[in-house]
């Protein structure tokens, strides 16, 4: 298997965490979804905590933890239960921020494609986009590096389900696809997925991936703009250089929030996750003017303010999400933040 030549193509790298965020306007598109399929926009607003105001700032992210919180409350509100699929089919250029502007102005579908793994982490920065081909075989392959790939489904499904709308949307054909993979189990309903992919499906694999021929890399788009693709490609590498330029502690948080189920985790095991050692985690977090002390409480102060306005969670629930040993634990921190305890700090909201 090799990489296409010709056509610019970067690969992204190996193995990566399940780590990072997305942007405020993949949020925006799941809300969408969601709301299209039956939820309440403000209920599912009030439920996951945030805030409408977050959604119109496009510095603005949110954590993945915090994203597949939003799909379990999109599926629940909706009573769909293939929300990242329908997401995916709804995507526009907006959808992807700048990265969706350049594509959609490329003069080919395989130029548009190779911007997917050199601009991805402007709409999701925790995973890998690889492009291959393979004679006239090729596959567009998305990893997230997560161990539990079951409760990857949502977000497997949208981006697989938004690579296939975009185009067919930029280029205005359908497009034959020779086979579609997921890593997550095979779901229990497959039309949906057999009228939109049109094409064999399997289940349980190593990556997510479409394949197509090789000849539909030089389908022309139909709004093709150099001047505009020139202009949004500027703009996605400022952006990109913005991300990735915010220092170590939202990899912290974003370690930390990924690791509480799990137990609390200590910055030995955050700096593991992160390629660091202890030492250098606790130095570099300093420089920035954290603690890891500090991150930890953060996360778990406005993890609890969340939860707590989920009424289908209880508190020992709670207190096992955010790593504590019992519900006690959990009173006890949750009091020095707030002065009430959850229990009571509940029934005021």
């Amino acid at each position: 298997m090799v990489a296409t030549d010709g056509q610019g193509f970067e690969k992204a790298g190996q193995g990566g965490l399940a780590l990072g965020s997305v942007s405020a306007a993949y949020v925006q598109a799941l809300l969408d979804a969601a709301v299209a399929q039956g939820a309440g926009r403000e209920r599912l607003l009030q439920r996951a905590a945030l805030l409408p105001e977050r959604l119109s700032d496009p510095a603005w992210r949110l954590d993945i933890a915090g994203l597949l919180r939003l799909f379990d409350l999109a599926q629940e509100l909706s009573g769909d239960d293939s929300i990242g699929l329908h997401m995916g089919m709804q995507v526009r250029p907006r959808t992807f921020s700048a990265l969706g502007y350049a594509a959609m102005s490329c003069s080919t579908l395989g130029e548009a494609v190779a911007l997917i793994p050199r601009y991805e982490g402007l709409v999701y920065d925790g995973g890998s986009t690889r492009v291959t081909v393979q004679g006239r075989q090729v596959r567009l392959a998305w990893q997230s590096g997560a161990a539990d790939v079951a409760r990857m489904r949502p977000v497997n499904e949208a981006i697989v389900a938004g690579w296939l709308a975009f185009g067919r949307w930029i280029s205005g054909i359908r497009g034959e696809l020779l086979g579609a993979c997921f890593q997550h189990p095979r779901p229990a309903g497959l039309q949906p997925y057999e009228r939109f992919f049109g094409c064999p499906l399997r289940f349980d694999e190593p990556d997510n991936a479409l394949s197509f021929d090789v000849g539909l890399f030089a389908t022309p788009l139909v709004q093709h703009d150099e001047e505009l693709r020139g202009l949004m490609e500027q703009q996605a590498r400022e952006r990109l250089r913005e991300i990735r330029g915010t220092g170590l502690a939202p990899r912290v948080a974003g370690a930390i929030r990924q690791r509480l189920p799990h137990g609390s985790p200590s910055s030995a095991e955050v700096a593991g996750l992160l390629g660091l050692s202890d030492r250098t985690l606790r130095r570099r977090l300093e420089a920035e003017g954290h603690s890891y002390a500090d991150l930890l409480a953060q996360q778990r102060r406005e993890l609890a303010l969340q939860y707590l306005a989920d009424p289908g969670l209880g508190l020992g629930d709670i207190a096992m999400l955010l790593g504590y040993s019992g519900q006690s634990a959990f009173t006890a921190a949750f009091k020095t933040w707030t002065g009430l305890p959850p229990g009571e700090y509940r029934l005021r909201g």
